[in-house]
């Protein structure tokens, strides 16, 4: 085995012993009933896969101790007991330990109902540590209201425990209510609960450990979610800090600690250790990059903490299994956390147990889960999540002939499933590789942050495995299908990117995406993409200064890029807002550094006319700007081609469109994927 450490038991209490060293981390899924109950619901689903899937433990984050309509899971009424035996007696029916992780986010939240969020303390605009959107005035509790608090909390640990978990795990982590108190950017109180010392800061998590363990089942297992470090801003909480807390935590009854991070600024850090790096890390962040490179940003604190503590010590962020097992035996944790790598392949755990390495769906850090605008969660790579009674891959009652036409994403995963599922699959591709664009897309992106690759690399291989009939080179049109006369036909081809039909735009200074991708058809080849993007920090034929057209997330991923080699950047985008499609956690850190980076954005705005010297420009206000330039880049969002759906009426019976051939709004990589799968499971 490669891994053995890994996949060794532990015990974290006589009663409890973990089959391996693999957890799922909490996080709320969204995916509970309406009334947040779980009876019969698609997170029992999702919990129940993961635990098939090998994992030891599930974390199940986003419990919530008042009532918080059609978000999280309910521990505030008795009600909500037998949902969770069921969802708890399906997890454990599978060799997996199951715990609570009960929720409230304090002076995280967004005010609800005109009310200010609470915390340990009131903190106007001027003190709050990041300032609006991402940040708002919270309010500070009384004496009495801590206290009311610390009942309801104790109240929902006792009814997880009469709800069949086997513990519990108090968050009192990242910017959420319980580390409002433990940490000092939020607590300025000077009574008992305050900012003092340890044992004021830790008084309530401690009053909770203490008071549940009164009320609960000997065996019912007691933990922390802690923050091992707080970043970017003062007062917050230094590894130091973090130490003397876990051995508070661990005096007052936790058997097990959970560390991880937090962060502050005017670029939203937040508690992810994914997003920060994006575009690039606050100064503030340099001198923790190359922990953050070598063995992850929460691994170091968890390291430190294991040293003054006798109880397993938990740490995630960008594991894989690799590094899980460098970990492990560096001594830095006992246990290893997995969030959205078992959202995007639950089987990991059993994977990488049997050494299917190439079987394995990869997490790609591209935020979609992480979306607040997409309820319920989402996974790029795994259509799957929470739609498992949608998806179903059984096999198919009648086999059939299928042409799939285009061999990018969405065409490469519906020729997976058909295929899977039993069909007769040719799949052809005018290119002579497979991939569609999404070699060079990550050639854009990079593989430092969000990782795109690991999507081509699975689907190319799978495919390898599987009869799929390849026909690479061929450009389908209405008499190969004619000739072949297949029972489905499923059109994955790419629609065009959108050019301005304006004076100027055929000038050799322009470049469009389609142009892009001849251009370094040969290089990627020679290169591939990882390489490729190292050597346009070297090398890239546009001028210093530079005009995209285009301000949506073809055109802003595409500034980014250019920035980044030096260019002068300006954007102009005729609609009102930019990034379009850039998920949230990405996009509210791109305005911030535009601005750091003198990056111009004019919205509302048009070109009109490209010159030897520039872009003539139509401004909100009507009037003209005269913007020099050396090069334009046209990044423009996609517009559908119907042609060859056109062509096949009365051809074929059974036609399925999907991908980008729709257009922009359904262009990107999470709608290929979804798009391929659920038509693979319809055919």
């Amino acid at each position: 085995m490669k891994h053995p450490k890994l996949f060794s038991p532990i015990t974290i209490t006589p009663q409890c012993i973990l089959r391996n060293r693999i957890v799922k981390t909490g996080q709320s899924t969204w995916l509970w009933n309406e009334d947040g109950s779980a009876d019969g619901s698609r997170g029992v689903d999702l919990y129940e896969n993961i635990a098939k899937g090998g994992a030891a433990a599930v974390i199940v984050g986003g419990c919530a101790i008042e009532d918080t309509p059609g978000i999280y899971l309910g521990l505030y009424d008795d009600r909500f007991i037998p949902g969770l035996q069921e969802l708890t007696g399906r997890v454990q029916a599978h060799g997996c330990k199951i715990f609570a992780q009960f929720h409230h986010s304090g002076p995280a939240a967004w005010p609800r109902l005109g009310q200010l969020p609470i915390s340990s303390s009131s903190l106007d605009v001027n003190e709050i540590p990041m300032p609006p959107p991402n940040g708002n005035p919270c309010r500070g509790l009384s004496i009495s209201e801590i206290h009311e608090m610390r009942e309801r909390i104790v109240e929902s640990i006792v009814r997880a425990d009469k709800g069949g978990f086997d513990g519990m795990e108090v968050h009192a982590a990242h910017g959420y209510f319980l580390n409002s108190f433990v940490s000092r950017v939020w607590n300025r109180r000077d009574d008992e609960y305050g900012c003092q010392n340890v044992e004021n800061r830790t008084r309530i998590v401690r009053e909770i450990l203490q008071e549940a363990r009164k009320r609960c089942r000997p065996d019912f297992v007691l933990g922390i979610r802690m923050n091992g470090r707080e970043y970017g801003a003062k007062k917050g909480i230094t590894l130091e800090e973090a130490l003397e807390n876990a051995q508070a935590f661990e005096a007052a009854g936790a058997q097990f600690l959970n560390v991880a991070g937090y962060g502050y600024g005017t670029m939203p850090f937040r508690y992810c250790p994914d997003y920060f790096p994006y575009p690039e890390p606050e100064d503030f962040m340099e001198p923790y990059m190359d922990i953050y490179r070598h063995k992850g940003l929460w691994t170091d604190s968890a390291g430190y903490v294991k040293k003054v503590v006798h109880v397993p010590v938990i740490t995630a962020g960008r594991m894989n299994e690799d590094l899980a097992e460098r970990v492990l035996n560096e001594g830095d944790a006992d246990i290893i956390g997995l969030g959205r790598t078992l959202w995007a392949d639950p089987e990991f755990p059993n994977k990488v147990r049997d050494e299917r390495f190439e079987d394995i769906v990869r997490c790609t850090r591209c935020a979609s889960c992480e979306d607040p605008v997409t309820q319920p969660r989402i996974c790029r790579v795994n259509p799957s999540l929470g739609r498992d009674r949608e998806l179903d891959m059984s096999p198919a009652i009648r086999k059939k002939k299928v042409m799939v036409i285009g061999g990018g994403p969405a065409g490469m995963e519906a020729a997976r499933v058909a295929a899977l599922r039993g069909h007769d699959v040719t799949l052809y591709e005018k290119e002579a590789q497979l991939g569609g664009r999404i070699r060079l897309a990550s050639m854009i992106k990079g593989c430092d942050v969000e990782n795109v690759l690991p999507v081509y690399e699975y689907l190319t291989t799978q495919l390898g495995k599987l009869p799929v009939k390849l026909r690479l080179g061929v450009t389908v049109t209405a008499e190969t299908v004619r000739k072949e006369q297949p029972d489905a036909v499923v059109i994955a081809t790419s629609s065009p990117y959108a050019v301005p039909d304006i004076p100027g735009i055929h000038s050799s200074r322009v470049f469009t995406i389609k142009g892009l991708a001849g251009q370094v058809k040969l290089p990627m080849r020679l290169f591939g993409p990882r390489l490729l993007e190292k050597l346009t920090h070297v090398f890239l034929p546009v001028g210093k200064r530079v005009v995209v057209l285009g301000g949506q997330i073809e055109g802003v991923q595409g500034a980014v890029f250019l920035k980044k080699r030096g260019r002068e950047v300006t954007i102009i985008e005729e609609s009102a807002s930019i990034g379009g499609g850039i998920p949230e956690r990405f996009l509210q850190r791109i305005g911030p550094w535009f601005r750091k980076k003198g990056v111009e954005v004019l919205t509302e705005s048009r070109a009109e006319a490209i010159t030897d010297d520039g872009v003539k420009v139509r401004l909100k206000d009507g009037t003209q700007k005269f913007v020099p330039c050396d090069s334009v880049m046209v990044l423009m969002p996609q517009v559908p081609d119907t042609a060859l759906t056109e062509s096949l009426q009365g051809i074929v019976a059974e036609v399925h469109v999907i991908g980008s051939s729709l257009g922009a709004e359904n262009g990107l990589l999470k709608h290929a994927l979804l798009d391929g799968r659920r038509v693979g499971c319809r055919l």
